[in-house]
């Protein structure tokens, strides 16, 4: 399946974030066979306030390589910026992650709320501080690397999880995704427990989707209630909460690039990718806090 056009769209949206210093969530699906199961066994087990009270971070030592910092304890508002997908981002170095915050209840944690997000503390993430992300830059016609345009970095998101300050919290019990060893192979990311309106984005073909590298997945949402769901009203989004996918986190997504006549492969546009869609199921969650009445009119 051809992915000009949306890809194209993508690399946009990439550049637009670079611009605020570096890579954003790309856009743009034949069904692959469900697999059964919404957790993942992981060696490695995430991060919790209990646990990891303070880490020295490795220092970067090259422009390539970078390390995941300690987020429990942080305030919520504290931690990276609002970017222009909307979504919660933070810098490293030419580039940044996407930040999804997961609330103990399901209750949608807007972004871009300053108030509400002073609310919340984080208290635990799915990546380990240290934790290795390496960068691959975007070369020009003659193969020369641009100083500061990353291409592919081996993680886009770190999941935390975040509980009201004073709260008492348990095990947030978040799954660890694998980061991924080339532009070619991604993970399945674990979507129970999110709000709806912080697994995705709404597209131009009119889906629920979520960027993976230079591709992207969409989404089935099944809610418990039967109703209809807009994926273009955010509001309606942040009124859910997923309780169950289709296919299991760390399933691998392989994907293949585009040619051009010369056999040359080019850098972001993708050709084929052996998984397309997930199913969600929802039920409704705690109301959230995404703007409402004026607020709303404003954003």
């Amino acid at each position: 399946m051809k992915k000009g056009f949306a890809c194209v769209v993508a690399v946009a949206a990439a550049l637009s974030l670079g611009a605020c210093g570096g890579t954003g969530a790309n856009s743009p699906s034949t069904d692959s066979p469900a697999q059964e199961g919404s957790e993942a066994s992981n060696e490695t087990e995430p991060v919790t306030e209990a646990e990891q009270p303070s880490v020295t971070i490795t220092p970067s030592p090259d422009k390539y390589t970078w390390y995941i910092k300690n987020y429990v304890g942080m305030n919520a508002a504290t931690v990276g910026y609002e970017a222009l997908d909307g979504f919660r981002h933070d810098y490293y170095g030419d580039g940044n992650i996407k930040v999804i915050y997961v609330a103990d209840d399901g209750t949608y944690v807007d972004p871009g709320n300053e108030e509400q997000l002073k609310e919340y503390v984080v208290t635990g993430q799915n990546l380990e501080p240290n934790t290795e992300m390496k960068y691959v830059y975007e070369v020009d016609d003659k193969g020369e690397e641009y100083s500061n345009l990353v291409n592919f970095q081996t993680i886009d998101e770190i999941v935390l999880a975040v509980s009201k300050v004073g709260a008492s919290t348990g095990d947030p019990g978040l799954t660890v995704i694998e980061p991924s060893s080339d532009k070619y192979t991604h993970y399945v990311r674990d979507y129970v427990g999110r709000n709806l309106a912080e697994c995705g984005y709404y597209s131009l073909a009119g889906n629920l989707t979520d960027a993976y590298g230079h591709g992207y997945i969409t989404f089935d949402v099944v809610p418990d209630d039967g109703a209809y769901i807009d994926f273009e009203d955010k509001a309606q989004l942040a009124s859910y909460m997923v309780t169950g996918q289709s296919v299991s986190p760390n399933t691998v997504i392989q994907m293949t690039y585009m040619t051009d006549s010369d056999g040359t492969e080019f850098s972001n546009l993708i050709d084929s990718q052996t998984l397309e869609s997930i199913t969600l199921n929802v039920t409704k969650a705690p109301d959230s806090g995404y703007p409402v009445g004026e607020a709303e009119e404003a954003e």
